[in-house]
């Protein structure tokens, strides 16, 4: 049952209740009344008494009784309902509704999402007896209503402190923790009788302690009133009439309740706590400040401010000796509260500890659907004059704004110690953005060389990705800012052609919307982990992209933990020189501070709340405003992201470009391969090259390629560990048949696996194509390498004749050339063994008659020891898994990047490339090699 739905039941309930106890009352009141008026009449002689009464009396009590029996229905109806509707009630709210001695305290834990303390316990409602009313919780008002005053004569004292411990220790354990806070002032027990609250920590709390001297009394009530005028001025203003206005509506983060705890008023009070006293009665709730209060007679009065002046600014509850209370409810305060006792110290300590626990981790969180873009203007904003989006709330609780594309700031740089919130920023921003702005207003591009942050957004598919990765390859980021790169020529090309400079003038002068574009790197430095060729292109990229890339909508946002080590900062001078936005969370090395906020500028480091950040918009100069970032945890965020997937309303968008570093790269995932799964045994006319799909680049564009030519030195070495190995091996046979019927491509295969290997008979698979495929073994593999090169002299015999067609293509694929015995033999003098020397003739004549060398070899000294300097260099296409050495693999690809492959990655290497140019790749797994090998040549029956 909804608590509104109980809520309701129970004030109805109340409601009749209340109606016919009014019923009854003004029976009674006026019964005799009309006796007494009915009295001054004659009895007339035309109507006889009735029963011994005269006719007007009988009249009297007729009606007398038909009201009481109505009021009782009514009565029965209320009493009848209420039990059930209170029962359910106190079960949705047992801190705020139940007795402390109920056992449901025994599992307190408290409630982060409760309401506010309009009301507060006193204890249980007692009704007379005979009036069939069960006991039920009397509640008084407070927050939104007025003060809340116990009177008590100087007999009842005790009882009166006591209530005001019990509804203080409510007050605390019925909240929500952080949203109240407590003064407490005990002029006459000299704190003793409010000491245990001490146990909130200083948080939850105004002032050091429990103010007793009058000084300390003074001291605290100007606090007080200190924040009456702040949250007054600053927040309420002439906008909102109350405090409860001002949260409901703001984005930030709410004003907490204060609560003046003051026994023994008005003991102890000085003329001047009593004329501050008077302002906070007067003044204080629209801020949001209450008063709970002791007023025991007896006690001399301080001047200026009597009890009658408190009184009317408050809810009065009265002790009597018996220790029972009595109200000034309209309808039920002649009915006695049996309040509720302070239960033992033990058990509240328990409480409050709870209390201060659940406070520290919540009192500053801010709730990102405070801040969330509200429904009716999602997706209705333009992108022309730049991006604004609330992301937190300033030091004051204003509403904290991301600015991005306007009044110079156009890149920002995001940095702070590691767990300090910078991961919760970047989704902040991410969902807010994605709800203001539609995807036709706004791309994003979001990498993270380190953390699985940002998968979300790719299996959520949210719609204005265009590139997305997680633990990505410093491959993968370069090539995504060589894309934003050409992005940036195209526009500026778009703009040229328009006669306009910028992109809010180019959408003015076409119509047309160019959307603007953000860039998020989460840990960029990994792009410059190596000194090498791509670190100091993306330098180069980066820079350039900082530069340009403001005018025509495309922007950057970098965050790191490190943004200062090593070759990184000289690499990224000129790319931090256009970073005017600067977010620094807290850090503890002043060195970070400056690399985030500029040269001299610790200022980070003295934030110590995760969550907590400077935003700088100036590149670290003048002031370091403080604000809060909003909270989004992982559930909410995949809740938001499916709100913002809604509001596409069933409209496709193009999927991000993405690379996923754990997935197993699928052969059949190639587009070619594909296609030829959908279509089997059609192959298209044969090109004059054949490519060999390597496996997935780790770049956005298609699969890294060996592209095979007639041309001299078209041959392809595979160096590194037998299982990858073997892989390339099936890849590229697999690759030429997929785009050579079997008349135009045939293939020899020699392995040389031992009979005890997992991979001895590898190739079995491949010989179920429809192409002839050769198998031979270490007993045949020299008569096979005869039989080509014999193949090889004939095709070169008939090349100098008459033009004619070309030959089929043929593949001879060594697998394990160092265990090809006859090769290391060594010949006469040293020289090359006649296996040897006849490999490397093939090698160096049979490309351009078609024949072409694919062989794998467990290092690069074995090849070069088999083959010769002379013999290794006739294979201008070279692929490296993971090598031995630097130089090893400087010595195979001209870098020393292999020697640092993971597991599953692989670089290929073209000769004709630019010095140092490699590409990174992950090959296909064996598995889906199997796969496409056994179901892609099938023909259809």
């Amino acid at each position: 049952m909804p608590i509104e739905e109980i809520e309701r039941d129970i004030h109805d309930a109340y409601l009749r209740l209340a109606e016919s106890v009014s019923s009854v009352r003004y029976c009674h009141e006026h019964y005799l009344d009309r006796l007494a008026a009915r009295g001054g009449q004659r009895a007339r002689p035309d109507r006889p008494a009735r029963g011994g009464l005269i006719p007007w009396q009988a009249d009297a009590d007729a009606a007398h009784e038909t009201v009481i029996a109505t009021a009782r229905a009514a009565h029965d109806q209320a009493t009848g309902d209420l039990p059930g509707t209170v029962a359910l009630l106190t079960a949705d709210h047992p801190w705020a509704l139940a007795d402390f001695g109920d056992p449901r305290w025994d599992y307190y834990t408290p409630d982060l999402k409760a309401p506010s303390p309009t009301g507060v316990r006193v204890g249980a409602l007692t009704a007379p007896s005979g009036s069939g009313i069960p006991p039920v919780p009397a509640v008084a008002r407070l927050a939104g209503h007025g003060h809340l005053l116990i009177a008590a004569e100087n007999q009842a004292a005790a009882g009166a402190r006591s209530l005001l411990q019990a509804l203080t220790l409510r007050l605390a354990v019925a909240t929500r923790p952080g949203t109240m806070r407590f003064a407490l002032a005990d002029p006459l027990g000299q704190g003793e009788q409010l000491s245990g609250f001490l146990r909130l920590p200083a948080a939850l709390r105004v002032g050091s302690g429990v103010a007793s001297s009058a000084a300390e009394i003074e001291a605290l009530l100007k606090t007080l009133t200190d924040h009456v005028v702040e949250v007054t001025q600053t927040r309420l203003t002439n906008v909102y009439d109350s405090v409860e206005a001002y949260n409901e509506a703001s984005t930030g983060v709410s004003v907490p309740y204060h609560v003046l705890v003051l026994a023994g008023f008005p003991g102890g009070i000085s003329t001047q706590a009593a004329e501050l006293l008077a302002r906070l009665a007067r003044n204080g709730p629209r801020a949001g400040v209450y008063l709970l209060a002791t007023a025991e007679h007896g006690q001399e009065e301080a001047r200026g401010l009597g009890l009658a002046a408190l009184t009317s600014t408050a809810t009065a509850l009265h002790v009597d000796g018996r220790g029972g209370v009595t109200w000034d409810d309209p309808d039920f305060g002649r009915w006695v509260i049996e309040p509720d006792v302070m239960p033992p110290a033990q058990q509240v300590n328990a409480w409050l500890d709870a209390v201060g626990a659940a406070a520290s981790i919540h009192s500053r969180d801010l709730p990102f659907a405070r801040i969330a873009i509200p429904a009716a203007q999602r997706w209705s904003a333009d992108t022309t004059d730049g991006l604004d989006a609330q992301i937190g709330v300033d030091s004051k609780g204003e509403p904290q704004h991301f600015v991005m594309g306007s009044r110079g700031v156009h890149n920002g740089l995001v940095g702070g110690d590691v767990r300090m919130g910078k991961s919760n920023l970047l989704h902040v921003l991410i969902t807010q953005l994605a709800l203001k702005y539609p995807p036709e207003e706004l791309e994003l591009y979001l990498l993270d060389f380190k953390e699985v942050e940002f998968d979300a957004y790719l299996t959520q598919k949210l719609p204005h990705a265009r590139a997305i990765t997680s633990r990505t390859d410093r491959e993968f980021g370069l090539s995504m800012l060589r894309r934003f790169h050409d992005e940036i020529e195209r526009r500026a090309r778009l703009c040229r052609e328009a006669k306009v400079t910028q992109l809010p003038e180019y959408r003015r002068e076409t119509g047309q919307v160019l959307p603007r574009s953000l860039v998020i790197m989460d840990e960029f430095q990994v792009l410059f982990s190596e000194e090498d060729r791509l670190s100091r292109e993306a330098g180069a990229l980066l820079a350039d992209i900082a530069k340009r890339g403001a005018a025509f909508g495309l922007h950057l946002l970098l965050a790191t933990q490190s943004p200062g080590s090593g070759s990184l900062t000289a690499h990224l001078r000129p790319t931090y020189e256009q970073m005017a936005l600067r977010i620094a969370l807290g850090c503890t090395l002043p060195s970070v501070s400056q690399a985030i906020l500029g040269e001299g500028n610790e200022a980070a480091t003295k934030l110590t709340r995760a969550g907590d950040a400077i935003y700088n918009d100036r590149r670290g100069e003048g002031a370091n405003p403080v604000m809060r970032i909003a909270m989004l945890p992982t559930r909410d965020r995949l809740e938001w992201i499916g709100v913002i997937r809604a509001l596409g309303d069933g409209r496709a968008y193009p999927p991000p470009a993405a690379f996923d570093p754990d997935a197993p790269a699928d052969f059949a995932a190639n587009p070619a391969c594909a296609a030829f799964a959908a279509d089997p045994c059609r192959w298209p006319e044969p090109g004059p090259t054949t490519a060999a799909w390597l496996g997935e680049a780790i770049e956005i564009k298609p699969a890294t390629t060996a592209t095979f030519e007639n041309f001299v030195r078209s041959n392809l070495l595979i160096v590194g560990d037998e299982a990858h190995g073997h892989g390339l091996l099936l890849a590229t046979l697999l690759s030429a048949a997929v785009q050579r019927s079997p008349a135009d491509v045939s293939f020899v295969i020699a392995e040389f696996a031992r009979p005890s290997s997992s991979f001895h008979g590898f190739f079995a698979r491949a010989a179920s194509l429809p192409h002839e495929v050769q198998m031979v073994g270490p007993q045949t593999a020299l008569a096979a390498l005869a039989a080509l090169t014999a193949e090889l002299d004939a095709r070169l015999a008939d090349s100098g004749g008459a033009p004619r067609p070309p030959d089929p293509q043929r593949f001879f694929l060594v697998a394990g050339l160092h265990r090809w015995q006859e090769l290391a033999a060594e010949g006469e003098w040293g020289k090359q063994s006649e296996a040897a020397a006849a490999l490397t003739r093939l090698a160096e004549y049979g490309p351009e008659v078609g024949i072409h060398v694919v062989m794998w070899a467990d290092s690069f000294a074995t090849a070069e020891r088999a083959l010769r300097r002379s013999g290794v260099g006739q294979f201008a296409l070279r692929a490296a898994l993971r090598l031995q050495s630097p130089a090893e693999s400087d010595a195979l690809l001209g870098v020393p990047a292999a020697a640092g492959l993971a597991d599953d990655r692989g670089l290929f290497r073209d000769a004709d490339w630019p010095h140092e140019q490699v590409e990174k790749f992950k090959p296909y797994s064996i598995t889906s090699l199997y796969a496409f090998a056994e179901s892609a040549f099938r023909r259809p029956a």
